[in-house]
């Protein structure tokens, strides 16, 4: 058997609101739930569940965007500080090609890393030692320069971080947008057999739901 596809969360909301804001917009809807426990409180409670609901999955595209938008921003520093570091370590290499030493001491002797971690620790150490070395001063990078281009490093470093932070705070967000929506999809899906029991003889009461009434075995109990 094909399973039913999962309800969107725009319909498990909808459904929601208008389950909850008709059953305590309506007295008689009111009176004869209470009468299986479902009592004002427990409606307006139930109506917190709503709000938490939306206001989760609010909160969870804040932080999915978020996530988005500091990836972007990453992309963009880890392309400035790689190019930073491949000019210097061209460089380097070009003055240094005869003092394997230096290129040792530059962290230059294999090739440029590929993951972010691995690429900051070996961008620090290319600047850092670079800064001990007065002989790149003559190929434009002094002091200032090489400062200058190590703060694009520090960016990535900083982009990263944040990028980070957005991606658990989006996925911490997600999870409490699952949560939030599983409590709600629950309580209306025991709130809707009970409603079915305390409006059976309403059809028109289910409808203002969201229930489908089954009109057939209504109408077969009238006939016979």
């Amino acid at each position: 058997m094909t399973p039913k596809p999962k309800q969107s969360i725009a319909q498990l909301l909808l459904e929601g609101q208008t389950t909850i804001h008709n059953s305590l917009s309506d007295p008689e809807i009111q009176s004869l739930v209470a009468g299986f426990g479902y009592m004002v409180e427990k409606l307006n409670a139930a109506n917190g569940l709503c709000a938490a609901a939306q206001a989760a999955v609010n909160l969870q595209k804040s932080k999915e965007g978020g996530q988005q938008e500091s990836t972007r921003l990453l992309s963009e520093a880890e392309r400035t500080a790689r190019d930073a570091y491949q000019a210097l370590a061209k460089v380097a290499r070009a003055v240094f090609i005869k003092d394997k030493a230096q290129l040792v001491t530059l962290g230059l002797t294999g090739r440029q890393p590929r993951d972010i971690a691995e690429f900051l620790t070996a961008a620090y150490t290319l600047f850092d030692n670079a800064a001990a070395l007065p002989a790149l001063a003559d190929y434009g990078y002094g002091a200032a320069r090489l400062q200058t281009e190590r703060g694009k490093i520090v960016a990535l470093d900083q982009a990263n971080r944040r990028q980070e932070a957005a991606k658990g705070a989006a996925q911490q967000a997600t999870r409490d947008q699952e949560a939030a929506l599983q409590s709600l999809h629950d309580w209306l899906a025991q709130y809707r057999k009970i409603a079915r029991v305390a409006l059976r003889e309403k059809p028109q009461l289910l409808e203002k739901l969201g229930i489908a009434a089954r009109t057939s075995r209504i109408a077969a109990r009238s006939e016979g």
